[in-house]
């Protein structure tokens, strides 16, 4: 017999999307459990897989799933076609919003359809991100939806302002660690992923194999597994420098969607100042 641990929020195979998320839960004051995989010299470890399970798999530093955790990330990834190529150096996405405040949205408006392949589409873009995550929940984490420049509607969490007294060398991973430090949240490295937990078919909690032994973690709000290489990292200073001045490191999803990605968000005012710098450069 064996005690469960209970947290709010797990992050497992995280890297530094689930990192965010639990500076994110932290933020709101939730208790967060954070396990990384045993670092691994840096490989295309998807580059052979015959499914994205295989893939998460690997990342999560697992020899071979349990049937039922198997079984759900088929459910969730069966239909997103073959993966594909990724690296562990990965440039973080760019997204222009109109504003970082909630979209006002017209109660009596039409309702935008709802189209399952660009909810296909965008799985399969968070998959592929060196940045990628799936929420157990719908609403793991208080997100705001905001409008795109172009009128796409997202959820999005601010996790921070691009920090002005940034290192030359500072990388997306020292600062996200930097900040976890801060929030008192605790990362458990070379963690292995036995097998989730479930409780009527949905993710828990997770059996993880630590440098401490075997621990039963079970999450009351939800699960956050991460689905990239967990070394993936990007060198904050390579970014424009008004990106750098206006952006935010943001978790984006889409509603009704289960998958998010990490991305630097700034203003359309913003990126319309960067594209006359480069002009007049």
């Amino acid at each position: 017999m064996f005690n469960s641990e209970l947290v709010d929020i797990v992050c497992i195979g995280s890297g530094s999307a689930g990192l965010a998320a639990a500076i994110a839960a932290a933020d709101e004051g939730l208790s967060v459990f954070v396990a990384e995989p045993r670092r691994r010299l840096s490989q295309a470890v998807d580059a052979d897989a015959e499914s994205w399970v295989t893939v998460i798999q690997r990342h999560w530093g697992v020899e071979e799933f349990d049937g039922p955790t198997a079984g759900y990330l088929h459910e969730l990834t069966h239909d997103l076609g073959s993966p594909r190529r990724s690296h562990a150096q990965g440039h973080l996405p760019i997204g222009s919003v109109e504003s970082f405040e909630d979209a006002s949205i017209d109660r009596y408006g039409a309702v935008p359809p709802f189209r399952g392949s660009e909810m296909g589409l965008w799985a399969r873009d968070c998959l592929t991100s060196p940045y990628g995550l799936i929420f157990s929940r719908l609403s793991p984490l208080s997100m705001s939806e905001v409008r795109m420049q172009d009128g796409t509607m997202i959820r999005a969490r601010a996790i921070a302002e691009i920090p002005p007294s940034r290192r030359s060398g500072m990388t997306l991973r020292h600062w996200l660690r930097d900040m976890a430090k801060e929030r008192g949240v605790r990362i458990h490295g070379s963690s292995a992923i036995q097998r989730l937990l479930f409780s009527e078919g949905q993710p828990v909690g997770a059996v993880l194999e630590t440098p401490d032994g075997i621990r039963h973690v079970r999450a009351s709000s939800g699960v956050l597994l991460g689905t990239s290489n967990s070394m993936a990292d990007d060198l904050l200073v390579r970014h424009p420098e008004s990106v750098l001045r206006d952006g935010r490191l943001s978790l984006v999803s889409r509603n009704a969607s289960r998958f998010a990605r990490l991305e630097l968000l700034t203003t359309a005012e913003s990126m319309s100042l960067c594209a006359q710098q480069s002009q007049l450069a």
